[in-house]
């Protein structure tokens, strides 16, 4: 088996093990049965991962014992080949054992999975030996259960846990400078979320095999006699100034070996053009101990750092980063090496009382930050690689969000890298309605494989910056015992942001964060009524509603015999089978009675895009426009889908961009104008750290279709930084049309555009009614915004296109220009192709999208993505709009 060799300078990867596996190191450790003799001789240090040349079989097909399997050479004839990390049912997929498994109802086909163990099996060639090398085999990830052997030796009968990483000493079993062979059977999660493992609730179907397998990372390392574990650098700034910081540096040091060592362990801090700061200290371990070196800045005072670069969530700032890199050394050489990326900044929390509960604020070195996210959940097998999760990371920056949520869908640790970069925050916490919520029927074993996820997936983000709080439970708060036990790990661990018991305050009324729903279609004017539960005020931890996606990516899962009427195979993409959201009624409801009842697929998905549009927007604006006084974050359900999905996200699973996505990015942009359906007020949000003076504010109303102006003001103002401004108020205005058009523009003192936003509404508005449950408000009465079916055909929106290419990144420059003397262009949607008719390229972020015009105005937006995802095709850019002809054009 082939793997990919780094060294520890690496980002390390940090580990823990469960009480069993503490117990096995050490006998793996006393077997190697010597004391640790001083050489001058370095050991090999360094880390791989094994990837390749494994292989998959279901273990009712196998009658050999692991001591057989894994033996060097053992025939794995009629196994299927895989690549780590994989679940068993990615592995099958990936050999075509089942195809096609997203399309339609075919994931109905694959049989149960979990009522079989697995066996993964694979060689590797290990470094050769030097002086006092140690070899560790690391497994970043095992679900559920596993029983492990390396050559014929056992070296774990019950590594349980999935979220727990697990780790051994393997010096003894070894065989250095040749091929080894690794067997590992697994024993699926329960169905029904019964194992305390991942579990996707009521979001999609269950996986067949419940995400059974190797889900981590598979590494093999070599260090000398002291190896170092997660190491991390605590920061503390003297708030509300941040002129200095305090650092902390922590790192595990372990004894491999079964005599006393002396090491010295040495760290140095590094940024391009600050000053280095390097110490050390040496420490004799015991014997096979495992120890936390601690470096403060009072015993090293070189640890106080003066006018730091700090690190800031997007749009407040730049995310900067220091490295540390750390050594221990024995005997005069090398043992061990490790760095990691880390961020100076400090995560504070405060509690406001609104309409009468306690809510959690936060701030990010002294400032006030409105969090706003989305969801994040993996693929459906647990398959990922750089590009999807730099996608999730790119396309959340440009929503002009800054967090992503992970309830329970922890341990992707590439993706705690990214959202360091981007200055992306995190909101990590254990999954609901599971056995993770069932702490009284725990067995022992329950209990300690809650403590060492805990501790796992706390090392692996304690050291990174975009962590912002630990939720330790999600809709309950954990028992009393186990939420303490849960505490003591985090104060063992330095846990340095702000952590909360958990985030539904109709189960916990201190729990810092609501989660009333709505998770099915409201309209807008429920996100600014705070009279509604759901409504923009205190601090929610998720709500949402449907998203079908756009109509091509519909046809990507849904056969064109399904596509129209709306039916089983439609519901079996919504959320999970035999729920309440096990269907889109109450959103088909709502495109029916306000746009119109769909004539079929395309039409549906026309409407669909309109109303995913203005309710994603609207949602996103009543939490920035109450912020701080009412609101103190948001989380949309969800960011992103874990299979092709017409229920909850911002884009879909394919990365296409549509209604929801562009009206998030509308209502986030930095400096924003925003209209309050419910109390006809306008607002100015201003989510930058920088003040804007010399503004001007415009709201116009027009009848539709005829664009006849019925009303205008305009008001000059201030825009203070990180603050929402009330500007305005609308009046009742008569002589309106049904449906009519609210224009709101910010231009600044040279008349330039800094923001501008255009609202369809209606003289019969929506109305809520009275009946309310956990997921959804009822709607009495729908607004009437069926005159936007009566716009005109505008044939007249002309586009001039260019492209400029440069380091495997392309950027389009998109200029449109509504010639027409009379009609609007409304609603029009850009889009670059892969070839004439293809699909669009993916990822890809526009500066604007879904862009209305007026009579002679014109506007240009930039695309940008990259040229290895056109497929080889030539780029076209395709454009439609919700009156605009249907043109494609190439791009030069």
């Amino acid at each position: 088996m082939s793997g990919t060799a780094a060294t520890n300078s690496d980002p390390p990867v940090r580990k823990h093990r469960v009480l069993a596996i503490l117990l096995l190191n050490l006998t793996l450790v006393l077997v190697i049965g010597v004391g640790y003799l001083p050489s001058a001789n370095a050991a090999t240090v360094g880390s791989t991962e094994l990837t390749s040349g494994w292989a998959l079989r279901s273990a009712s097909n196998v009658t050999d014992t692991g001591t057989t399997i894994s033996q060097v050479g053992y025939s794995t004839s009629g196994w299927s080949p895989i690549s780590l990390p994989s679940t068993a049912l990615a592995g099958l997929v990936a050999n075509n054992v089942y195809q096609n498994i997203y399309f339609g109802t075919n994931l109905q086909s694959v049989p149960d999975l979990t009522t079989q163990n697995w066996w993964f099996r694979g060689e590797f060639t290990a470094p050769a030996i030097t002086a006092g090398q140690v070899y560790w085999l690391r497994f970043k990830g095992i679900s559920y259960r596993a029983q492990i052997w390396l050559n014929g030796t056992q070296l774990d009968s019950n590594a349980v846990g999935t979220m727990a990483v697990h780790e051994y000493n393997v010096t003894s079993v070894i065989r250095p400078g040749a091929p080894n062979a690794l067997a590992i059977l697994v024993t699926p999660p329960a169905h029904d979320c019964k194992d305390l493992s991942f579990c996707t609730v009521d979001w999609n179907p269950e996986a067949p095999d419940m995400n059974a397998g190797l889900w981590g990372k598979t590494l093999l390392d070599t260090t000398g006699p002291v190896a170092l574990r997660d190491p991390y650098v605590k920061t503390v700034l003297p708030l509300p100034a941040t002129s200095s910081a305090d650092l902390t540096v922590y790192a595990d040091a372990v004894n491999a070996t079964n005599a006393p060592v002396t090491t010295t362990v040495s760290g140095t801090i590094t940024k391009p053009g600050f000053p280095t700061i390097s110490f050390s200290q040496n420490v004799t371990l015991n014997a096979n101990e495992r120890r936390e070196i601690a470096f403060d800045p009072v015993t090293y005072p070189q640890l106080h750092v003066t006018s730091p670069a700090l690190w800031w969530p997007y749009q407040f700032g730049s995310p900067e980063l220091y490295q540390l890199a750390m050594s221990a050394s024995a005997g005069g050489a090398t043992s061990d090496t490790r760095s990691i990326n880390f961020g100076i900044r400090q995560f504070t929390d405060y509690r406001t009382t609104v309409n009468g509960t306690s809510f959690a604020g936060y701030k990010v070195n002294g400032q006030n930050i409105l969090f706003r996210g989305g969801g994040y959940v993996w693929d459906m097998l647990q398959r990922w690689d750089t590009r999807t999760n730099a996608a999730h990371v790119q396309y959340v920056k440009d929503m002009g969000l800054n967090t992503i949520r992970l309830e329970g869908t922890v341990g992707n640790e590439e993706l705690y890298d990214l959202a360091d970069q981007a200055g992306v925050m995190i909101l990590p916490g254990f999954v609901c309605c599971s056995a993770w919520e069932s702490e009284n029927n725990w067995t022992s074993e329950q209990t300690q494989v809650a403590n060492a996820s805990l501790n796992s997936q706390m090392r692996a983000l304690r050291a990174h910056a975009s962590p912002f709080v630990w939720a330790f439970g999600s809709d309950m708060p954990p028992l009393s015992s186990v939420l303490a036990s849960y505490k003591t790990i985090a104060s063992g661990l330095h846990w340095q942001n702000p952590t909360l018991d958990n985030v539904a305050t109709w189960s916990n009324s201190n729990a810092g964060m609501k989660m009333d729903g709505p998770y099915k279609w409201e309209p807008p004017v429920l996100w600014w009524d705070t009279s509604q539960a759901g409504s923009a005020f205190g601090t929610t931890a998720e709500e949402g509603t449907e998203s079908p996606p756009p109509l091509d990516s519909l046809q990507k899962f849904i056969g064109p015999a399904d596509l129209w009427p709306i039916g089983t195979v439609w519901n079996y993409h919504a959320g999970k089978p035999k729920s309440v959201f096990d269907n889109i009624k109450a959103f088909t409801d709502g495109v029916s009675n306000r746009y119109g009842a769909a004539s079929g697929a395309a039409d549906y998905s026309t409407k669909s895009e309109l109303m995913n549009y203005e309710n994603t927007r609207a949602f996103f604006e009543a939490w920035n426009a109450h912020e701080y006084t009412q609101s103190f974050g948001t989380i949309f359900w969800m960011l992103d889908n874990a299979w092709p999905s017409v229920h909850w996200n911002l884009y879909d699973y394919y990365f296409k961009p549509g209604g929801g996505y562009f009206g998030a990015k509308k209502a986030d942009e930095p400096v924003h104008v925003v209209y309050d359906y419910f109390g006809r007020n306008v607002y100015a949000v201003n989510s930058t750290l920088s003040a804007r003076s010399n503004l001007t504010a415009t709201a116009t109303l027009y009848n539709v279709p005829d664009l006849t102006q019925k009303y205008t003001t305009q008001v000059s103002l201030n825009v203070p930084a990180n603050a929402s401004t009330p500007v305005l108020t609308i009046p009742a205005v008569t002589g309106l049309s049904t449906t009519y058009f609210v224009r709101l523009q910010l231009k600044d003192s040279t008349g330039a555009v800094v923001s501008s936003n255009l609202y369809w509404y209606s003289t019969s508005p929506d109305v809520l009614g009275n009946k309310h449950n956990w997921y959804m408000t009822a709607v009495r009465s729908y607004a009437n915004l069926t005159g936007l079916n009566s716009l005109a055909s505008n044939p007249d929106l002309t586009t001039a296109v260019s492209r400029t290419v440069s380091g495997g990144q392309e950027t389009v420059s998109i200029a449109l220009h509504n010639t027409s003397a009379t009609n609007i262009a409304f609603f029009v949607r850009p889009e670059v192709t892969a070839g004439n008719g293809g699909s669009e390229v993916v990822p890809v972020n526009y500066t604007d999208n879904y862009v209305s015009l007026w009579p002679g105005e014109s506007t240009t937006i930039t695309a940008t993505y990259q040229t290895g995802d056109l497929g080889g095709q030539a780029p076209y850019l395709r454009v439609r709009g919700y009156n605009v002809p249907t043109t494609s054009v190439p791009v030069p």
